[in-house]
């Protein structure tokens, strides 16, 4: 087995001179200490240690716990923490850069070496989780494009559709200050959300812009088809729920089941504003397509009525002053 590889930053050199013949002793690697975060970072950089121990109170610029922080940044290891502080003002602190262990001085031996195995062996835990978890959401990813190009090779919508409503999407949702993970879920239901459509005749579906009567009511059953399509599918993100309200409007007059305003989760309301601008800004069969002027100007009319008056006021943020264009 490999000895890992110890990194200590300790600006008592009595203590960092212990630590360094205690660890030698029980078989670790351990780099020559050193006694600020500044040394330690570059340290860290040239050598990439298996493990950091981090005195709290250092030389120089940064405490330990600073350091720690701008460790976690630069690389991916674990932080065990050495202090003679107890104060709570200290440990919230330290929470925060998510140690693996805290140990107050003096520190025991057998004491140590149980600290750094348990770090060690969580760490590898964490990274291969890590890795399964990337692993998954690439394979998610591939499996979604792989729809979103299914449809949209039965000719339902011109290239670059759901691309299209994706970033736009995604653009209005970030203007909304909305969490990274919730983003990344909308941009997983842009690819998919019209999967619905595919089951519906493509008579019907060239004739999207001039249905009346059976075939409306036809064409409107198809969120509830895709929601049943993707409910099957265990996912993090409410995908299946999207897919069944991105056709409600705000006032109630949307399909299928006529929900309004907070009831339509926002995802959804998003959602709804981004497919209205792309399917308005491209060419259709029975209309050729508008301005992305004339198309805000649409949307503006229809802010409290089909959509949601603070997604069409971010909508317009974007285009009219941070120059969003709609490219695919």
């Amino acid at each position: 087995m490999d000895s890992k590889k110890i990194l200590i930053v300790e600006d008592e050199w009595l203590i960092a001179d212990q630590l360094s013949k205690a660890l030698s002793k029980l078989n670790y690697t351990v780099f020559a200490p050193v006694s600020s975060g500044a040394e330690a970072i570059k340290q860290i950089e040239a050598e990439k240690p298996d493990l950091v121990l981090m005195d709290i109170v250092l030389q120089g610029e940064m405490d330990g716990i600073e350091t720690a922080r701008r460790i976690e940044a630069i690389a991916n290891i674990p932080v065990i923490y050495l202090t003679s502080y107890t104060e709570q003002r200290f440990i919230e602190r330290a929470k925060l850069t998510r140690p693996f262990s805290y140990l107050v001085k003096p520190i025991n031996e057998s004491e140590l070496q149980c600290n750094i195995e348990i770090a060690l062996n969580n760490h590898k835990i964490e990274t291969a989780l890590e890795e399964s978890c990337k692993r998954l959401k690439r394979e998610l990813k591939g499996t979604i494009n792989a729809l979103s190009e299914t449809i949209e090779f039965k000719n339902l919508f011109p290239p670059g559709h759901h691309k299209r409503v994706k970033k736009l999407a995604a653009a209005i949702a970030k203007e909304l200050c909305m969490a990274e993970d919730k983003v990344h879920g909308l941009e997983l239901t842009a690819a998919v959300y019209d999967i619905g459509l595919v089951s519906l005749p493509m008579e019907l579906l060239r004739d999207i812009g001039i249905l009346r009567d059976s075939r409306l009511a036809l064409y409107q059953t198809y969120p509830v088809i895709g929601h049943g399509i993707i409910k099957k599918i265990e996912l993090h993100w409410p995908i299946a729920q999207i897919i069944l309200q991105h056709r409600e409007c705000y006032d109630g007059s949307g399909f299928p089941f006529k929900i309004k305003e907070k009831d339509i989760l926002i995802e959804a309301r998003i959602l709804a504003v981004a497919d209205a601008m792309e399917y308005m800004t491209t060419n259709r069969s029975y209309r050729d397509a508008l301005t992305i002027e004339q198309a805000l100007n649409e949307i503006s009319k229809e802010s409290g009525a089909r959509f949601d008056p603070g997604v069409v006021a971010a909508c317009l943020r974007l285009f009219k002053e941070k120059g969003h264009k709609m490219e695919g």
